[in-house]
């Protein structure tokens, strides 16, 4: 199986509406993305921005949104032959876990996270990231995946974490890198969405508008 994100972001004013309009569609659009190798998706929110994960059963997996959908939804420059993009795909910084085929109604809660990196930390956040992902694989949920596209970074999860076996390193170089004190290393990179008598909020969870 494999993992897929993407982000997209309504027209202004239009975030009501098109939630409206993929609720309408979605009995339909199940049945067309099943058959072209989906098994799995959520779609979360958060203002104007709408962020995707997607399971599939293979590589070759070409969607479009609903019709209703597309005159709500912003147009991102970089297509290729003339053709509109209404999701950018996201690059894939950081899976706990390797994907594996699920039965039906087998998830749990599917939550849905974004953050916002400093730009000048950028290549440090992933740095750490891939480090832990090699030297502790399946360290703690194996469904957690991170996704990033410019300054944002989409993080999907499923709880409570499925019961997992701890994978075997496959740490290539001498010594551990991953810190003890991750979440004190990881603090800096990010730019705080507010802050609260806890301390700043990295992490906002967003609201689920479809899930199957």
């Amino acid at each position: 199986m494999m993992r897929r994100m993407y982000r997209a972001q309504t027209k202004v004013g239009c975030e009501v509406g098109f939630a409206l309009a993929l609720a309408e569609a979605a009995v339909s659009w199940q049945r067309e993305l099943r058959g072209q190798g989906v098994v799995g998706c959520s779609i979360f929110a958060k203002g104007s921005g709408v962020f995707l994960y997607f399971e599939m059963t293979g590589e070759g997996c070409e969607w479009e949104w609903p019709i209703t959908c597309k005159p709500l939804l912003e147009a991102w420059p970089g297509s290729f032959g003339g053709e509109h993009r209404y999701a950018v795909p996201m690059l894939d910084i950081f899976h706990d876990g390797e994907p594996e085929m699920k039965e039906a109604g087998q998830s749990g809660e599917r939550v849905g996270s974004l953050a916002r990196l400093k730009p000048s930390k950028y290549s440090s956040y992933i740095f750490y990231h891939y480090a832990m992902q090699e030297e502790k694989p399946s360290c703690f949920n194996p469904t957690y995946l991170i996704g990033a596209h410019e300054e944002l970074i989409f993080s999907y999860q499923e709880r409570p974490a499925p019961s997992f076996e701890h994978g075997v390193t496959r740490r290539k170089w001498p010594a551990p890198i991953t810190p003890e004190n991750w979440h004190d290393v990881m603090q800096p990179h990010f730019i705080p969405w507010s802050e609260s008598e806890h301390g700043p909020i990295l992490w906002e969870t967003m609201d689920t508008i479809l899930s199957f």
